[in-house]
């Protein structure tokens, strides 16, 4: 298994160099607002998949950009003061306390990662000459690799790999959305991982603060039980038994099951004590009533060691930022065509969307959703969005791209497409679009907009007709985005099929 080794001359990146990250997106206003609540909840769920990887300082910069998004951006927008924008914004803002509480904690975390490499690097400076130059790290979801042990894989060259964690990870929500039947439930519960995450970073990072914390606790457990009269056990020995002549002294103690302490009387059941609500973690005494703190597996059983993965950009923009591989379902296409075939009978475009999930810092097409949509022979445009924001948010996926048919015409981007792939792609870099068309050859084709020129030339233009041209020539404007050439590989994959038409 090829993997790329971590170089001390790749530097992780600074809390100041990932708070600058996460402030680098373009806000356009001219886009719908429903498109910018779906832009941060996908924010939102990439930064919770990458804390869950373990990846904390792409974690950090994630949770960044959804604060300033949710707490400045949005509100600029001109139509957040609609009644009908208010629910989401609730719900998209009411994460921000706990979110900037974990992230004080994963702030200490990332310094003591650049801590470290400082003092590597003194120490490397002071035994060897110094280096012509260094490299230094762009993509804060490699950099954590300098402070915890794993390894940066090809994503091609692991396909394998990629399926099993995907697999896993495709069982994992599986299981949690049976815990979650409600979307009242569903909110509780995401705020208790949340709180929970949180947890699990302060844990990490202050172990002994833990432990100081835990003994002091241990000393006030002497009297943690109400206290007992002497005589109450002994009144036991006055219960009714079978007749004996009387001794004509004490009887001697019975001989207890364990040995108890010279100067404790014999051990009998004691009726059972008012109970008290107790610290998770257990306590043990000695004999001579010396609080012990158990064995380490007692109160807290450490995890099993676990080898920890991620996947390298598989290509870069033209602008020079990365880009994560994307892995596509084989089966895909071939069953959002069986969906659509009545509509390509009459000559109807139709479309579906692609979502999924980060895995490892590549993203798993997982699910196929047909949304409500309006469909013409030119056009598909989708219907109650709010289906979809419910949806996506039950199944904890976000949206990759989208797939349409041409049912008349052959397999290219029109001008509509290109501004419907624009709104997707400023929200999420990788973005794709699928064409099919059935009739003829290529009868696919999978692309993604130039940056620049061919986003920056959609997201400024103001027309509205399915064909028209721009100031850039059109083979300009967006590229194949399927592997070798792109960042799409397609993996034997199962892919679940949702169909929204007709819920409402």
């Amino acid at each position: 298994m090829a993997s790329t080794p971590n170089m001390d001359s790749d530097r992780p990146l600074s809390v100041r160099e990932l708070t600058d990250l996460g402030l680098q997106y373009d806000f356009l206003p001219q886009l719908p607002l429903t498109r910018w609540y779906r832009a941060a909840e996908v924010v939102y769920r990439e930064a919770t998949h990458y804390l869950r990887d373990g990846n904390t300082p792409q974690a950090f910069m994630m949770f960044q950009r959804y604060c300033d998004l949710v707490m400045y951006k949005l509100r600029t927008h001109p139509d957040i003061n609609l009644p009908e924008s208010r629910p989401q914004y609730k719900t998209l803002s009411k994460r921000i306390p706990a979110i900037i509480e974990l992230m004080e904690s994963m702030r200490v975390e990332i310094d003591e990662y650049y801590s470290r490499w400082e003092a590597r690097m003194r120490a490397q400076r002071r035994s060897q000459p110094p280096a012509k130059s260094t490299i230094r790290l762009v993509d804060p979801a490699l950099s954590w690799n300098h402070a915890s042990p794993g390894s940066i894989l090809d994503a091609r060259s692991n396909k394998d790999l990629a399926i099993e964690m995907a697999n896993k990870e495709r069982l994992r929500r599986r299981n949690a959305t049976k815990m979650a039947p409600s979307r009242s439930s569903r909110i509780i519960s995401e705020d208790e991982l949340q709180r929970r995450n949180m947890e699990a970073v302060r844990n990490q990072l202050d172990r002994s603060y833990r432990t100081s914390d835990t003994n002091d606790r241990l000393q006030s457990t002497n009297y943690s039980y109400p206290s007992i009269k002497q005589s109450a056990p002994l009144s036991y020995e006055s219960a009714p038994r079978r007749p004996s002549p009387p001794p004509a002294r004490p009887m001697p103690p019975r001989p207890p099951k364990q040995l108890p302490e010279p100067s404790r009387p014999p051990s009998v059941s004691p009726p059972p004590r008012p109970r008290k609500e107790l610290d998770t973690e257990a306590f043990v005494t000695t004999r001579s009533q010396s609080p012990v703190r158990p064995p380490k597996e007692a109160l807290e059983p450490a995890p099993e060691p676990k080898r920890r993965y991620t996947f390298k950009p598989e290509k870069y923009l033209e602008n020079g930022d990365p880009i994560r591989s994307i892995f596509l379902p084989e089966s895909l296409r071939r069953r959002f065509l069986a969906i659509a075939e009545p509509n390509t009978r009459r000559g109807l475009e139709m479309c579906g969307l692609l979502c999924g999930a980060n895995i490892n810092n590549a993203l798993f097409i997982t699910h196929l959703v047909i949304p409500d949509q309006d469909c013409t022979e030119n056009t598909c445009d989708t219907r109650n969005e709010a289906d979809i924001w419910e949806f996506c948010d039950k199944e904890e996926l976000i949206q990759i791209g989208w797939i349409h048919t041409h049912p008349t015409q052959t397999c290219f981007l029109s001008s509509r497409d290109m501004h419907t792939q624009a709104s997707y792609q400023a929200m999420l870099s990788e973005s794709i679009a699928i064409v099919c068309a059935p009739r003829y050859e290529p009868s696919w084709g999978v692309f993604r907009l130039t940056n620049p020129p061919g986003l920056p030339e959609m997201l400024k233009c103001r027309k509205t007709d399915p064909f028209h041209p721009h100031d850039v020539p059109g083979d300009q404007l967006y590229v194949n985005a399927l592997q070798p050439a792109g960042h799409v590989i397609e993996a034997d994959l199962n892919v679940d099929v949702c169909d929204l038409r007709g819920k409402t």
